[in-house]
């Protein structure tokens, strides 16, 4: 009696989620935001790239979809869609944190054969859709219902001890055959995307001058440039841009992340059309 009650629940819970999908709040985490992207809708935009792009949530237009993945970065996206066969009319590529590879063990979850077949006909096994998933996310949506706070800016002061650890990070040797074996695996992602008729814009986002020109940048720079000479894929480098104020050296303020995500939609619509 108890089995049938809890598995008529199930199908109940599992019934509903059909019926009325979950509500989207942009709360994602990385394997939340991962199954959003593979079990749900189609997006006819999508960006990819780390945790520097975070907030693009609060930018992006209907049809648009951010797959960021922080502590690593675009690799992790472009393998999630490669690998789902859901290719978007165009994906926009942020360069900063190409050098870290993909996430291969969350790549792994999410493509686990069995519990993908599990997943596309119960929605309940998605993590969005567990119970206290669910109360989580309405929780944090009704305490953050307001407008971000774009516009203004306020009290600002730069993290000097994060900077530092940033310049010391990113002035360490790159290992350069661990980044020859990423960018191979790049081009197998981008080849099979590109072949899907979908258009690639590579964007670099703006960090504290200090970094800009460091040896990992510099060098990682280098690589892309080789890698992309004979591809023709439009790249936006944030030496083109203003000077925007970060909050550690990488992660821009609010204010910047505003103007900045107005001059990048401004910049690829001009590209795109």
């Amino acid at each position: 009696m108890l089995l049938l009650s809890i598995s008529g629940l199930f199908i109940g819970y599992n019934m509903g989620l059909r019926m009325f999908p979950a509500v989207r709040y942009k709360s994602y985490d990385s394997v939340e935001r991962c199954e959003e992207y593979v079990y749900h809708g189609h997006y006819d935009k999508v960006f990819v790239g780390s945790g520097l792009i975070g907030e693009f949530d609060n930018y992006l237009s209907e049809g648009a979809f951010n797959l960021c993945f922080p502590y690593f970065g675009s690799c992790t996206g472009l393998e999630i869609i490669a690998r789902s066969g859901k290719v978007p009319e165009v994906v926009f590529i942020e360069t900063n944190y190409i050098f870290k590879g993909s996430d291969k063990e969350l790549v792994t979850q999410i493509f686990d054969k069995q519990w993908r077949k599990l997943r596309q006909i119960a929605p309940a096994l998605l993590k969005k859709n567990r119970p206290g998933s669910l109360v989580r996310s309405v929780v944090k949506h009704l305490s953050n219902n307001k407008t971000p706070e774009t516009a203004k800016q306020t009290s600002w002061r730069l993290n000097e001890d994060e900077l530092d650890r940033f310049y010391w990070i990113y002035n360490e040797h790159p290992d350069t055959q661990e980044i020859d074996n990423i960018l191979a695996e790049l081009e197998k992602h981008l080849d099979y995307i590109t072949g899907q008729a979908c258009q690639i814009v590579f964007f670099e986002m703006p960090v504290h001058k200090d970094l800009y020109n460091s040896r990992l940048m510099d060098f990682q720079r280098k690589k892309l440039k080789e890698f992309l000479n004979n591809k023709n894929y439009p790249w936006i480098e944030s030496s083109q841009l203003h000077d925007y104020q970060t909050v550690d050296g990488i992660h821009l303020t609010k204010e910047s992340m505003s103007r900045y995500a107005d001059f990048l939609m401004q910049n690829t619509r001009t590209i795109l059309t």
